[in-house]
């Protein structure tokens, strides 16, 4: 019974935590890397997303998507990522980055806090490395930059192949690395899918 107690208790506090996101400032740094982490254990793929989709860097050639309930559901009555326009506060995506032999070598997420950014859509955005040390984190406008290419699908990306970034725009942004070939392959065999 106490044990029973005790997870009412924990999952009373992280949903807590998530409406506090949905409708106050935004978390702090080590708050969101908690909620990310949660993420992690549940193993909350987002729609679309399959573990180890091709990454567009070599430095971290595979990727997976995760989102948490909020996000998912807004994906859901929309009808899929590539139809949502505004995703519910609280909303969570998160993409973990692996290196070629699938270690976790760093994650990037991005949350929906009302009144946080309405410029950006109120997305606070981050990034960290495996261990949860905070590589960016708020207004990143470089991250911004590169989401406005979906802004009509409130700056959220759908996994590869649904939406792919052109080379060029990919160039723009990590002009000192290398593309995955990988990744250059599927732009070739699914033009369509290409940002534009």
């Amino acid at each position: 019974m106490h044990a029973l107690k005790s997870l009412v208790a924990a999952s009373l506090i992280c949903c807590s935590a998530t409406l506090a996101w949905a409708h106050t400032e935004a978390p702090s740094p080590k708050g969101l890397w908690k909620e990310i982490q949660s993420l992690q254990k549940s193993d909350a793929i987002m729609p679309g997303s399959v573990p180890y989709q091709l990454g567009s860097r070599t430095v971290d050639p595979y990727t997976v998507d995760l989102a948490n309930s909020l996000a998912k559901s807004s994906i859901e009555k929309a009808g899929g990522i590539l139809k949502v326009t505004r995703y519910s506060n609280g909303s969570l995506v998160v993409k973990e980055n692996y290196n070629a032999h699938k270690q976790l070598v760093g994650v990037t997420a991005m949350l929906k806090a009302a009144h946080y950014d309405p410029a950006d859509r109120n997305w606070v955005m981050a990034s960290y490395d495996p261990t949860g040390k905070v590589l960016a984190f708020g207004k990143v406008g470089s991250c911004i930059a590169c989401h406005v290419l979906v802004r009509h699908q409130d700056l959220v990306f759908a996994p590869p192949p649904t939406q792919l970034v052109s080379i060029t725009t990919w160039k723009a942004f990590f002009s000192k690395q290398e593309m995955n070939p990988a990744y250059v392959a599927l732009i070739k065999k699914h033009p369509k899918a290409v940002v534009q």
